[in-house]
């Protein structure tokens, strides 16, 4: 079981990364300096459905290979700022899935892309004081990376929660039971055991 769910975890990291790259180089559109695009709601899905490492990997090489065709420039600093990105969506989410209670998971998932997108903005505002020469110039595209957070962070939300993507969580990957619960299936199977040869036994054999 365990094997077969790695396996299916690494088709569905290259698949993420896939729609990364296309949801930022073929979902987007260009105004001036900026480039808004849907690659962001793609990570922080990644990150609800598969994890903090497969987020990782689907966030930083997707949006290498889709800034690779779209704007070389900063597609070294994408491949560690988006990677970033969402190894924090993917942590978060999983610490505020521990609660028992379904409403602080939910509201914990919508928390965890604000994190996220902050993480991003802050790193493309370093990358762009870089590339702009100073921080100054670096604040004029702060504006429309939190429009892109913050509209990434609200399909993703719709499209987990409101469209219940969420749930087909579970169906990929069912929770592994419980090592108290295979021995005691194991203790319960062989007294049935222990049972069944009592019957077979005559009331001699068994006073001997």
């Amino acid at each position: 079981m365990f094997k077969k769910q790695a396996t299916r975890l690494i088709v569905f990291t290259a698949l993420m990364t896939a729609c990364v790259t296309a949801a930022t180089a073929l979902l987007g559109f260009g105004t001036g300096d900026f480039y808004f695009n849907c690659g962001d709601a793609v990570i922080f899905i990644t990150a609800a459905m598969f994890g903090p490492l497969p987020a990782m990997i689907a966030g930083g090489l997707g949006s290498f290979f889709a800034d690779m065709a779209v704007y070389p420039a900063t597609m070294f600093f994408t491949l560690f700022i988006k990677g970033f990105e969402g190894l924090i969506a993917g942590l978060s989410m999983r610490l505020f899935a521990r609660s028992s209670k379904q409403w602080l998971s939910v509201l914990g998932a919508l928390i965890s892309m604000i994190i996220a997108g902050a993480a991003m903005m802050t790193g493309y505002f370093v990358c762009n004081s870089f590339l702009y020469g100073t921080p100054a110039s670096a604040m004029i595209a702060l504006p429309a990376d939190a429009v892109q957070a913050s509209a990434s962070a609200a399909l993703a939300f719709t499209v987990l929660y409101g469209m219940r993507l969420i749930a087909l969580r579970k169906k990929l990957f069912p929770p592994r039971p419980k090592e108290s619960a295979a021995n005691g299936s194991g203790d319960k199977s062989s007294q049935d055991d222990r049972s069944r040869k009592n019957r077979c036994q005559s009331p001699r054999q068994r006073l001997q």
